[in-house]
């Protein structure tokens, strides 16, 4: 097959001629039967033109331009139900004038925003052409600015250039009255077309292809950018701009290391960005697009065309390896895509067959874009020519960096996606990019995760800012000495009800401190955990006093638990004494050692002892409850939590609530549930009224909403999934319990459905809150919505810390990361738990040193959980 691209013989028809699309032109075709109306494809530029100008030469020169390529006298439609490229014989360009000379300064440059803009978003129909459109607008006598907008299916990048070239080459030829001094051009666009369409094909594209199927075999189909709003379901192509600057001392270092390493520039600036994306992302597997000219022969050089390719270029990134070894392999993958740089983009995307997705672009979402060469200076005879930079506002990817070299340093400008970014995290990541390429030039031989994104003040921000400066309790106590403080103020209030029957706060003190007098005389005492196996009753909520009165620390069993498994949570706690109601399944298989106490049926023995208090000499430092989760291995572990972190963040609600003076609560956790705690001692830390609901009521939705309505509770803590399912049996009976002006959130993620906004805004004045933390700290962060009109999206933070709780999110060496950047979620301060009972390793591997805090000995608890810190310090 020839290499030679000859001047094809066109089907024609009278005055036009017929050719086919090249595929790059397919595609935008494609695209705009899709959206008609879009501008997305448009190229908008500008010149500014001071001195005498001939107006008839320039328009007689942008007419010459337009006979001399036959793209800009191209139009598109389809023909025999294939679309095709239409180029006439000829096309009267007009050059449109607008006298602006009447207005001020500052309304000349008014208007002439307006009539930037105006011109960018004008959409071109493609069947109808032109495709290029010229406007002239005279600011005075000697000054002028020219708006040129063409439409990329007839243009690219290099054309524009051209464009102004032919044009000013014409000028100055017309100007004194000369023929045009530019030769016929040996090749149009549309020969182009067909010599791609004829060459592509066979074998050359196999083996083309067969480069690119290996190369971006199994490639992630999206890079999980940390965006600030979730992505809608489909591109807006709404754009945004932040420009930034390179200064010549960074440039040339840089152009130092890549001249030592044996690599151009593009390349450094492509493995910096892939970095950049790993450490935002945490995504190994980065493909960064990127465009190349693709006018691989002569005769292109000089044609106005659509020739520009893009190629994915995919990089692994490892943490553990150097920026030196990173530039290596980064340069063997640019070297192998110029080598098959020739395949469309759009038929590769045709061939590869990514999985589609309407709300980004394939294969890659960010672009990389180098000008390397120094922009020509031009000028018309008399005229000196200033380019003037119009943007329409649309952008065609996630981000798309693009950088110029100037004699001062380099230009740059992320075009974003405001959709999905706010300017302020375009700005931050540019920071962090600039500091990269920074630390890049001092010293290429670091390792990847050892370069520093942050700066010092950022950095402080986000571990000192962001977590609240420590709060000094007047006190620190155990945690049931908050309820026997209040049943000494408010002897006589309802402390506890539960199926008609009610328990003042003396009358609850007394029961209590008989059955903690009758434990210590078992040999309960600190550090001694105590098992409860019973049913959600009043006798229940007396045991669990009772035990924290002894000293010793509860520990939920929960009857449906396999026997095995509760045989294993006792020997492992080394509890002897279980509080029950009538003797459990399976008891005489649990082993000599383990005494049962059925508090309901030893009520009668249990009411000889001493209703006084019992002094246990138990404090903050010992075990205050044994909670046992299952764990990854299945293996239960006891999470061992001290009186000292659950009294932190009793004061933390006690002083939260927004609801003054005692409330009714309703207990509705699981005991076997940290929350649970939180119910209790939070509601007799305030003087409130707990309200105890049947299992039966608590499982069924209908019977909740009408159990929380009859008891006009005004307190409620409730798993995310219960709330959901309670407004949605609010919107279908019509009716809200209105009595309720709190509800706590915790234990899984919250969404802010539409149906739980309508039920806050019925019930009016009720206060959400979303709290955080994990069995191992307890509630950890808090964030409180007041109006769920103004809540954020559909997940909302998890908050701030609470008070005396630090909260660090980590990348995966132990460094604070970004604002808006996922990292691993690290929990410290006075809400720790002691670890897990009797399992120091695993209490090792999950309680890390805190290498921030100052404290010797800190902690901070391994989380597991990805999150990320908003702008304003709240973590969601």
């Amino acid at each position: 097959m020839s290499e030679q691209l000859d001047h094809q013989a066109p089907s024609s028809d009278e005055n036009v001629f017929v050719f086919p699309l090249s595929f790059a032109q397919q595609r935008l075709w494609f695209l705009d039967q899709f959206e008609p109306s879009g501008a997305h494809y448009n190229m908008p530029f500008g010149l500014r033109l001071r001195g005498a100008l001939d107006v008839g030469a320039l328009e007689l020169a942008l007419r010459e331009v337009v006979h001399r390529h036959e793209s800009l006298r191209t139009r598109f439609d389809v023909v025999d139900s294939q679309p095709v490229q239409i180029v006439s014989e000829e096309v009267c360009l007009h050059l449109t004038l607008v006298d602006l000379r009447d207005l001020s300064e500052r309304e000349q440059g008014g208007r002439v925003g307006e009539l930037s803009d105006e011109e960018a978003r004008l959409p071109f129909d493609l069947r109808r052409g032109p495709l290029l459109r010229a406007k002239l607008l005279c600011l005075g006598e000697e000054e002028h600015i020219a708006l040129f907008t063409m439409h990329h299916i007839v243009a690219d990048g290099w054309s524009l250039g051209l464009l102004v070239r032919d044009v000013a080459t014409l000028y100055d030829a017309f100007i004194r009255r000369e023929p045009s001094p530019l030769g016929e051009l040996t090749l149009q666009y549309a020969d182009y077309a067909v010599w791609q369409r004829g060459w592509l094909q066979g074998e050359v594209l196999e083996r083309q292809l067969d480069y690119w199927r290996e190369r971006l075999a199994g490639a992630p189909p999206g890079l999980p950018l940390p965006t600030d709003r979730p992505r809608p379901p489909f591109q807006s192509y709404r754009g945004a701009r932040h420009h930034f600057r390179l200064r010549r001392e960074l440039l040339d270092g840089l152009s130092g290391v890549s001249r030592g390493e044996g690599v151009t520039l593009f390349m450094l600036l492509l493995s910096a960005l892939d970095v950049l994306l790993w450490r935002y992302t945490g995504e190994s597997d980065v493909v960064v697009g990127t465009p190349v000219a693709n006018r691989t022969r002569s005769e292109m050089e000089g044609v106005i065309g659509f020739f520009v390719n893009t190629l994915a270029l995919r990089t692994y990134v490892e943490g553990r390896e150097s920026f030196r070894e990173l530039l290596g392999r980064v340069r063997e993958t640019c070297l192998g895509a110029y080598q098959h740089q020739e395949v469309p983009f759009e038929r590769l995307v045709e061939e590869l067959q990514p999985e589609r997705d309407m709300s980004r672009t394939p294969l890659f979402q960010v672009m990389l874009v180098l000008q390397n060469t120094p922009p020509e200076v031009l000028e018309l005879s008399g005229v000196r020519l200033e380019p003037l930079e119009i943007y329409n506002e649309t952008t065609k990817f996630d981000l798309t960096m693009l950088l110029t070299e100037m004699s001062d340093g380099m230009r740059g400008t992320i075009e974003y996606n405001r959709d999905i970014f706010d300017a302020t995290t375009v700005e931050r990541l540019c920071d962090h990019f600039i500091r990269l390429l920074e630390a890049v030039a001092e010293d290429p031989s670091r390792r990847l995760r050892d370069y520093a994104l942050l700066s010092a003040p950022e950095r402080e921000r986000l571990l000192r800012g962001f977590n609240p400066p420590p709060v000094e309790l007047p006190e620190r106590l155990c945690v049931h000495k908050l309820f026997e403080r209040q049943a000494r103020l408010t002897p006589d209030a309802v402390a506890l009800e539960f199926e008609g029957e009610r328990l003042t706060y003396r009358e609850l003190d007394a029961q209590t401190n008989q059955l903690a007098h009758y434990l210590c005389r078992r040999g309960v005492g600190p550090e001694t955990p105590v098992g409860v196996m019973m049913e959600r009753s009043v006798t229940l909520i007396v045991g669990v006093l009772a035990i924290l009165k002894a000293g010793g620390a509860y520990m939920p069993l929960d009857a449906d638990y396999p026997a095995e498994r509760l045989r294993h949570m006792v020997e492992d706690a080394g509890a002897h004494i279980v509080l029950t109601q009538g003797s459990p399944r399976g008891a005489a298989e649990w082993g000599a050692g383990v005494e049962f106490v059925g508090v309901e049926e030893e009520w009668e023995r249990i009411a000889l002892e001493s209703s006084e208090r019992v002094e246990s000499g138990a404090d903050v430092g010992n075990l205050c409850y044994v909670i046992y989760t299952s764990g990854s291995t299945g293996r239960p572990k006891g999470v061992a939590m001290q009186h000292g972190a659950l009294f932190n963040l009793l004061s933390w609600q006690l002083a939260s609530w927004t609801r003054e003076g005692p409330a009714r609560t309703l207990q509705f956790a699981s005991f076997s549930f940290d929350v649970s705690f939180q119910e209790i001692l939070s509601t007799f830390g305030s003087g409130g009224t707990l309200v105890l609901i049947c299992d039966e009521a608590r499982r069924d939705v209908e019977r909740l909403l009408e159990f929380i309505s009859k008891e006009r509770i005004e307190r409620l803590f409730l798993p995310y999934v219960a709330l959901r399912y309670l407004a949605e049996a609010a919107a279908s009976r019509g009716a809200v319990p209105l009595s309720l002006r709190e509800i706590i959130t915790a234990g899984e993620a919250l969404h802010l459905t539409e149906g739980i906004k309508n039920f806050l805004r019925r019930l009016g004045g009720c206060t959400l809150h979303n709290e955080y933390g994990p069995t191992e700290t307890h509630a950890a962060t808090g964030h409180m919505i007041w109006n769920p009109d103004e809540s954020p999206g559909v997940l909302p933070p998890i908050g701030r810390p609470i008070w005396n709780a630090t909260v660090y999110i980590l990348d995966e060496s132990g460094e604070p990361v970004p604002v808006g950047v996922a990292g691993e979620l690290y929990i410290g301060g006075a809400g720790l738990a002691r670890g897990y009972l009797k399992r120091p390793g695993l209490t090792a591997e999950r309680f890390v040193p805190d290498p921030y805090s100052p404290e010797a000995g800190a902690r901070l608890y391994r989380t597991g959980d990805v999150a990320r810190y908003l702008a304003d310090g709240e973590i969601e």
